[in-house]
């Protein structure tokens, strides 16, 4: 039987060193069928000049340089531009386990109604050397677990935190992602496009939790959840509340756990005074 393409999508931007690490770790994978999407945001040459030679050798990875900056629109190019069945997101200075896309397409394969494999993902320092996990990337379960989708997000919706794992763990279905990457209930996230994804992709079906470390998630002073800071918050009550009628968060013990995770975040923070203001508005209504 024809084994199905993966797409590993990958929108680069001006880190030629640890791309260049991403991209082997993706033509060393043990699953044979897969393609790699390169579209390259970057403001000046460098990922260009090292890519060519990749191109003259492995005819799966297609590449293509964006004559503007694209932003949020360079992960919608990505994903318009893959072939494959399936859909795998690479931050380019992040690393794949050789065997993760064998590991987790099997699951598609075995069970009915996956819509979202996802793993334990072990952080890595700007070398590449093991760091112990921070409190977003914690191992869930010690077991390999199969569970309605819908209880995955609200484990993350109620500690207001992205457990489920950044682009690069997840393994999901194309055809499953009815919205452009990022949009949920009509709103497209910038800070959190991953989570918005994953509460799309969890709201259809079952979810699949690994606990082997099948990618590592490089930690670095210039990353996004670095340079963002508490900005990164400020999309949180949105996709509490929008979550709701997606079928999470579906008593109001749990939504009301869900917004004191948020509380507990941004109280202190004089930017966050309106939301407060209109969560304790909220509370009061469910009390």
């Amino acid at each position: 039987m024809e084994l199905p393409l993966v797409s590993v999508v990958i929108p680069a931007y001006n880190r030629p060193n640890t791309l260049q690490i991403a991209i082997d770790s993706v033509l060393e994978q043990t699953y044979p069928q897969i393609e790699i999407i390169i579209c390259d945001d970057s403001t000046d040459d460098r990922v260009h000049e090292m890519i060519i030679p990749y191109l003259q050798s492995f005819p799966q990875i297609q590449y293509h340089k964006n004559e503007r900056n694209l932003f949020l629109e360079n992960w919608h190019k990505c994903f318009d531009l893959a072939a494959g069945e399936y859909i795998n997101y690479l931050m380019d200075d992040d690393v794949f386990h050789k065997e993760k896309i064998a590991k987790m397409i099997y699951f598609f394969n075995e069970f009915e109604n996956i819509t979202l494999v996802t793993s334990y993902r072990q952080t890595i320092d700007e070398s590449g050397q093991l760091l112990p996990p921070i409190y977003a990337t914690a191992k869930l379960y010690d077991e390999t677990r199969i569970m309605d989708g819908k209880l995955l997000g609200d484990v993350a919706l109620t500690r207001c935190l992205n457990v489920i794992g950044e682009p690069t763990t997840v393994l999901f279905r194309k055809k499953d992602l009815t919205e452009l990457y990022g949009v949920y209930k009509g709103k497209q996230y910038s800070l959190i496009n991953d989570m918005a994804a994953w509460l799309l992709l969890l709201s259809k079906g079952k979810a699949v939790y690994i606990p082997e470390a099948l990618s590592y998630f490089r930690r670095h002073p210039n990353q996004n959840n670095n340079t963002l800071g508490l900005k990164a918050y400020s999309e949180w009550l949105d996709i509490i509340i929008a979550s709701r009628d997606g079928g999470f968060l579906d008593t109001n013990d749990l939504f009301k756990m869900a917004l004191h995770s948020y509380l507990e975040r941004v109280s202190g923070y004089e930017q966050f005074a309106e939301d407060i203001k209109r969560i304790e508005t909220i509370l009061a209504s469910l009390d």
